[in-house]
C-alpha cells in the first residue's frame, strides 16, 4: 500500500493552473521552517489552500478508487470522482466556481494559443524529493465543474505502488475542539484534517502519540523491573510524546494525561491535564496540592491552539504542515515560544513547517532565509537583511498601529523586548516624568547596527524621524560605555540620527536589585532579601543608585531576580513589576534617570 513506509520526503514546488488568483504559477517550497509573510490579498492563503486542495483530491481518489488510481500506468483508465458542493470542505468558498481563476471553468487558450486538453481545466501538481529514489517525484490532480458538482482525477504521475506520498496538514485559524471526541481510524482522521478540521481530531492525535510512547516503554522495559537510566534518557530526548509533555510543562506548567482507549467499550477519547511545577532538581514534575484533573477543553484558547499545532506538527504521518496565522490570538510571549518550538521541531524531525503571519515582531526575529515573501504575483525567499526590513515596514503600514503613530509623531525608541518597554514606562511615571505617548517604543531584539538598518528604512518612509536605541551591555567591555550611556562602539549610529545607548550594568534587571524595594514587594524584612541573595554569591548590602557597584557590574542578575528556578521573585511569589511598583524616587538608579531624560528630549 502506498505510504506504508515513512521515507524522508521533501516537497520542492507546487504548480498551479487556473487556481484562484494564479492563472499559471510555479512556487518553490522552502525546506525546514519558514514564515509566509505579506499583506492581505498577497497570495499567502491561496498558496496554502492549493496544498490543502491537493491533499483533499488525493484523499478522495484513494478512498473512492484506491491507491492504484495514483499510479502512472492507470492514468486515463478511470473516470473522475464526483464531489458535491456540500461535501467540499478543505477551504471555505462561496461556491465551487470560486476555485477557478476569474470564476471561469470552461476551456481557455494559453499564451501560445493552445487549449486545455479537456474539461478538466484546473490542476495542481506537487513535486517532491524522496531520499530513497534518485528521480524527483510528481503527482497532479485535475478538476472539472459540471452542474455544481466537482470532478477530480489523476492526470500526471510517476508514483509507483511501493513508495510513500507526502501527507499534508493545513491548519486554519483555530476554531476550538469538540466536547466529546470519538475515536477515528487513520483514514477518517486524514480526511478530517484534509478538510481543515484538525481541532476535531486533536485528542486522536494525542492518543496516537501516547500509544506509540507506551509501546516503546514496554519494549525498553522488557523483563526488567524498570527501564534503564540510559534508555529512559534517550526516550525522553527522542520520543515525540515526551517532547510534547516537556513543552507543555515549560510553557503552561501543565501535565497532559491521555487515558487508555479500548474501542470495544469506550465511546470517546479522554484527555485531561493537571497543573504543577518541577522539583528543585528538575527531575520530576509535581502536581499542585489539591488540584483536580480536568478535561483539556476547559483550558484557555492559547493552550489549546498550541496543543493543536504542536501535536499535529509532531505527528510523523505528516511531512509538511501549513499553519494559517496560528499566532493571531496568542499573547506575544506565546507567539515567540511557538515560533521557537516550531523551528526546533522542523529541524529535529526533518519536517517542512510553513507559518503564515502578519506579525512584524515574528518576522523581525527570523533570519531572512526563513521568510517567504508574498507581494502582488511574486513569491520570493528572502536572502538579505534589508529585504526583511522592507517587508516589515510594508506590513507595518497596514497592520501595525505603531507605524501610523510614527508617521504622525516621528519619534522612536528601540528596546529589546516588551518587558523592557514596560519597565521604562513604569519607572518614568515614578520619577514624575512619564514617557510621552507621542514616542513609539518598539521592541526589537537586534543589536544597535541592526536597529540602524530598520531605522534607515523607516526614514525612507518617514522624513524627520528621530530615534534612540537602548540595550543590555551583555558581554561588551564596560569601558566602552560612558556615564551618559553613550556606546563608544556604535557612535556611527548617531550620524544617521539614531542615538545608540547601552546600560552600564550587564542587564537592565541589575538596576532593580534594590533590596528595600524587593522586600517591600514581598512584604518581608530587607535583611531576608540580602541573606537570600548571598545564596547566589552576591551581596546586595552596598546597592547604590549613584554609581556602579563593582560586584554587580558583570553580575548575571536575571538568574537572581527573574529567571532561575530559585530566583527571588519565584521564591517570594511576586514578579519584577511588583518590585518596580514599590520603588521610590530615591531607589531609582541614575542610569535610569539619565535614559528617561534622553528619551523625553527626543
Amino acid at each position: 500500500m502506498i505510504g506504508k513506509i515513512l521515507d524522508k520526503l521533501t516537497i520542492n514546488e507546487i504548480e498551479l493552473h487556473r487556481f484562484k488568483r494564479y492563472r499559471q504559477k510555479t512556487i518553490k517550497t522552502p525546506d525546514g521552517f519558514c514564515l509566509l509573510a505579506g499583506s492581505n490579498n498577497s497570495g499567502k492563503s491561496t498558496f496554502m489552500q492549493a496544498f490543502a486542495l491537493w491533499e483533499f483530491c488525493k484523499s478522495v481518489i484513494q478512498l473512492e478508487q484506491g491507491d492504484d488510481a495514483l499510479i502512472d500506468e492507470n492514468i486515463g483508465k478511470k473516470q473522475g470522482v464526483g464531489v458535491n458542493g456540500e461535501d467540499f470542505l478543505p477551504i471555505s468558498i462561496p461556491s465551487l466556481k470560486h476555485l477557478w481563476t476569474n470564476l471561469r471553468v470552461t476551456r481557455e487558450k494559453d499564451n501560445k494559443g493552445s487549449k486545455e486538453p479537456d474539461g478538466y481545466t484546473l490542476w495542481i501538481e506537487v513535486k517532491w524529493k524522496n531520499e530513497t529514489i534518485n528521480q524527483d517525484r510528481h503527482l497532479r490532480f485535475s478538476l472539472s465543474l459540471a452542474n455544481e458538482r466537482l470532478f477530480i482525477k489523476t492526470t500526471k504521475s510517476n508514483v509507483t505502488a511501493s513508495e510513500s506520498i507526502p501527507k499534508i496538514a493545513y491548519i486554519p485559524p483555530f476554531a476550538g475542539i469538540l466536547n466529546r471526541e470519538p475515536y477515528h481510524t487513520k483514514a477518517v482522521r486524514a480526511k478530517l484534517i484534509g478538510q481543515g478540521l484538525s481541532g476535531s481530531v486533536m485528542r486522536n492525535t494525542l492518543l496516537e502519540l501516547y500509544q506509540v510512547n507506551q509501546k516503546e516503554r514496554e519494549r525498553l522495559k522488557g523483563d526488567l523491573e524498570r527501564i534503564s537510566k540510559l534508555d529512559l534518557s534517550n526516550l525522553r530526548k527522542n520520543d515525540r510524546w515526551e517532547h510534547l509533555l516537556d513543552v507543555m510543562r515549560e510553557l503552561f506548567q501543565v501535565e497532559l494525561i491521555v487515558h487508555d482507549f479500548n474501542e470495544d467499550y469506550h465511546s470517546s477519547i479522554k484527555a485531561e491535564y493537571w497543573k504543577g511545577r518541577y522539583n528543585e532538581k528538575r527531575t520530576k514534575f509535581i502536581k499542585h496540592p489539591g488540584f483536580n484533573r480536568r478535561d483539556i477543553m476547559v483550558e484557555g484558547s492559547g493552550l489549546l491552539q498550541l496543543l493543536n499545532v504542536l501535536s499535529l506538527s509532531l505527528d510523523p504521518s505528516y511531512q509538511i504542515v501549513f499553519l494559517d496565522e496560528p499566532d493571531a490570538h496568542l499573547h506575544p510571549t506565546l507567539q515567540f515560544a511557538l515560533l521557537k518550538e516550531l523551528n526546533v521541531l522542523a529541524e529535529k524531525y526533518e519536517k517542512q513547517i510553513l507559518f503564515a503571519t502578519h506579525s512584524t515582531e515574528l518576522i523581525a526575529s527570523q533570519s531572512p532565509d526563513k521568510i517567504l515573501k508574498f507581494e502582488a504575483s511574486k513569491v520570493t525567499l528572502l536572502s538579505e537583511e534589508h529585504q526583511k526590513i522592507g517587508l516589515i515596514t510594508g506590513l507595518g503600514s497596514e497592520f501595525s498601529p505603531q507605524l501610523h503613530q510614527l508617521q504622525r509623531n516621528k519619534k522612536v525608541v528601540f528596546v529589546e523586548n516588551e518587558s523592557d518597554s514596560n519597565t521604562l514606562k513604569m519607572i518614568a511615571r515614578t520619577l514624575g516624568t512619564p514617557i510621552s505617548n507621542n514616542i513609539v517604543i518598539w521592541p526589537w531584539p537586534g543589536k544597535h547596527v541592526e536597529r540602524l538598518q530598520l531605522f534607515n528604512q523607516l526614514k525612507r518612509e518617514i522624513s524627520g524621524l528621530k530615534g534612540l536605541s537602548i540595550r543590555d551591555r551583555d558581554n561588551q567591555d564596560y569601558n566602552t560605555i560612558t556615564n551618559t550611556l553613550i556606546d563608544k562602539n556604535n557612535t556611527g549610529c548617531d550620524k544617521d540620527g539614531l542615538q545608540a545607548r547601552t546600560w552600564r550594568y550587564r542587564y537592565i534587571e541589575t538596576y532593580l536589585l534594590c533590596p528595600i524595594s524587593i522586600a517591600s514587594a514581598a512584604n518581608i524584612p530587607t535583611g531576608e532579601v540580602i541573606r537570600d541573595a548571598r545564596g547566589f554569591g552576591i551581596d546586595l548590602t552596598p546597592f547604590c543608585t549613584q554609581n556602579i557597584i563593582p560586584g554587580l557590574k558583570d553580575f548575571t542578575s536575571k538568574e537572581l531576580l527573574t529567571e532561575g528556578e530559585n530566583c527571588l521573585t519565584k521564591r517570594y511569589g511576586i514578579n519584577k513589576y511588583d518590585v518596580i511598583n514599590r520603588m521610590k524616587k530615591e531607589n531609582i538608579h541614575i542610569d535610569l534617570v539619565e535614559l528617561i531624560q534622553q528619551i523625553n528630549s527626543l
